[in-house]
């Protein structure tokens, strides 16, 4: 039988050996166990993890598109549908500052834009609020976002 640092294998590169591999994939086995006991509970079913900021905001995101589609009836043209994108993403920014307690530079790093392009959303939003049927759709918003999302640390918004 040839030893380990006489074979072809290791003649090529002398890091490579036998018992290293071995190694190699018996801890890749039990890292793979160790996460998928980790990821499995039950019969089958994952385990609920913390959302990172970015997935609760395009969450959000989308909420509120669908909102705004379902209580507008108004045919969007080009210039038009920029700036409802743009609306969408000012209260998308607003209800997870306010009613998720999320930091500008957090919310400004899920939508891709700065930590001032937040607050100027929040302000904006804040302000059109004195109108009321804008005011009652955000507070939807808020509500429907606490009960996805859960208000485990969280203080609720008046």
């Amino acid at each position: 039988m040839r030893d380990a640092l006489t074979s072809p294998a290791s003649a090529a590169n002398p890091l490579h050996s036998r018992t290293s591999i071995g190694d190699g994939k018996r801890r890749l086995r039990v890292r793979r166990a160790t996460l998928l006991a980790q990821v499995f509970t039950g019969a089958g079913m994952f385990h609920l993890c913390e959302p990172t900021v970015r997935s609760v905001c395009r969450v959000v995101r989308q909420l509120v598109a669908e909102l705004l589609s379902l209580s507008s009836d108004r045919v969007l043209r080009r210039r038009h549908s920029r700036r409802a994108a743009a609306h969408v993403r000012q209260i998308a920014m607003y209800v997870c500052h306010v009613a998720l307690q999320m930091t500008f530079a957090d919310i400004g790093t899920a939508f891709g834009r700065d930590r001032t392009t937040v607050a100027h959303a929040c302000n904006v939003v804040e302000d059109r609020r004195d109108d009321q049927a804008f005011d009652d759709f955000v507070a939807t918003v808020e509500r429907i976002t606490l009960t996805v999302f859960g208000t485990t640390g969280m203080t609720e918004h008046e």
